[in-house]
């Protein structure tokens, strides 16, 4: 395709595949349209899809790792996130506690500070299947988040599920199209219903009704094949869609 600066520093550049050689999607906040890559034909040489590529990795580590990591627990900050209270924690001026100009506060004047578990050798069951903490946490941005449990049912039958394995049972992401399906039932640009409960997460914290901006399209849900008979036009959304207006 072409070399980018990063390609030119790298040591290893792994070939991948080019538009009309793999399945993926593409959007942008520039404008309200869903857009397809279609694979019409196969890879050229040793290249794959960025998907395969990354499974392919995921599956390879999760073999070499085993008797050298197992299941570690790593200390991970997480990023005071856009458009949330966390965002007015410092309202007048920054402060910058490594400087002394205040204390390290988590949350606060610093990024949260969280314990993740990881399971190395399960990293390529875990790749390739949606993870619990949807179920627990539901689905979300911009400080909110909403209940995701009729698009998980979903998927389990539109994906099929894991038959055995550390994720057994979970909705299978084994094919790129399978993780465009994902996106599409999950995003609220891409499914009416989810669309709905987005506004309604926003309203519990606005104190207004907002549902009246997706209302019209709670019935409409976007699959890929959608996209590739049509570019697709996106649903309203709180969390950035290219489409935030009384004119949708």
């Amino acid at each position: 395709f072409r070399m980018s600066s990063t390609c030119l520093f790298s040591d290893i550049v792994l070939p991948t595949a080019t538009w009309y050689e793999k399945d993926d999607m593409n959007t942008s906040d520039m404008h309200p349209f869903i857009h397809p890559l279609s694979a019409a034909v196969d890879p050229a040489w040793e290249s794959r899809s960025d998907w395969e590529i990354y499974k392919g990795i995921a599956k390879a580590f999760s073999q070499v790792c085993v008797g050298h990591l197992g299941k570690e627990t790593d200390v991970v900050l997480q990023p005071l996130l856009h458009d949330s209270p966390a965002e007015l924690s410092q309202p007048c001026e920054v402060l910058d506690w490594r400087k002394g100009e205040c204390d390290l506060i988590p949350g606060k004047t610093a990024p949260n500070i969280v314990a993740v578990e990881r399971d190395y050798p399960a990293t390529y069951e875990r790749f390739t299947s949606l993870g619990p903490l949807m179920d627990k946490l539901g689905n979300g941005g911009k400080g909110i988040s909403w209940n995701t449990q009729d698009e998980i049912d979903f998927l389990g039958k539109l994906n099929y599920t894991k038959r055995d394995g550390p994720a057994q049972g979970r909705p299978l992401i084994d094919t790129a199209i399978d993780a465009s399906e994902v996106i599409l039932a999950l995003a609220p640009e891409t499914n009416g219903h989810v669309a709905v409960k987005a506004w309604q997460a926003l309203g519990e914290i606005t104190g207004r009704e907002h549902t009246h901006l997706a209302l019209h399209k709670e019935d409409e849900k976007i699959r890929f094949r959608d996209i590739q008979a049509q570019p697709r036009k996106i649903i309203s959304s709180p969390t950035w869609s290219g489409l935030e207006s009384d004119h949708v």
